[in-house]
């Protein structure tokens, strides 16, 4: 009986390593809107414009829109896991100044191109990639 618990503590142990790691803090994105904080791409920082917003909205049906400091954007996403990816990515196609703007809204568009995961609390989501990292916060 003493070696039937002893092998059944230690399967137990193994299957739990074996497990995918919970993300400490981790919660679902698609339950807020966000506004960008800050973010860089490929070592650039990228310019947050006064009254010049980034945003980003989680819909129905794996859409996404929001506005890129200039104008309206819109796509889709898929999450598995704390992996995200972001697909047929379009916007309108206003101009805007001062050119910083357009500067930051061409920034953050390639940037959501390269975004592979995500960290996620109730306050803050950051979105990452290859050379990306995006920092939101919660709208109230």
């Amino acid at each position: 009986m003493r070696r039937t618990l002893v092998l059944a503590a230690v399967l137990g142990l193994t299957l739990a390593a074996c497990a995918e790691p919970s993300e400490p803090g981790a919660s679902d994105p698609t339950l807020s809107d966000w506004t960008l904080q800050s973010g860089a791409v490929d070592g650039a920082e990228l310019p947050i414009v006064a009254d010049h917003p980034i945003t980003l909205t989680f819909e129905a049906d794996n859409a996404i829109a929001g506005s890129s400091a200039c104008n309206s954007y819109f796509g889709g996403y898929t999450i598995d896991g704390a992996g995200i990816s972001f697909t047929g990515l379009g916007s309108t196609m206003m101009a805007c100044e001062p050119a910083e703007v357009m500067d930051s809204e061409a920034m953050y568009l390639d940037a959501m191109s390269k975004v592979d995961a995500f960290t996620a609390t109730d306050d803050t989501l950051t979105l990452t990639g290859e050379g990306v990292e995006l920092v939101f916060a919660a709208d109230a």
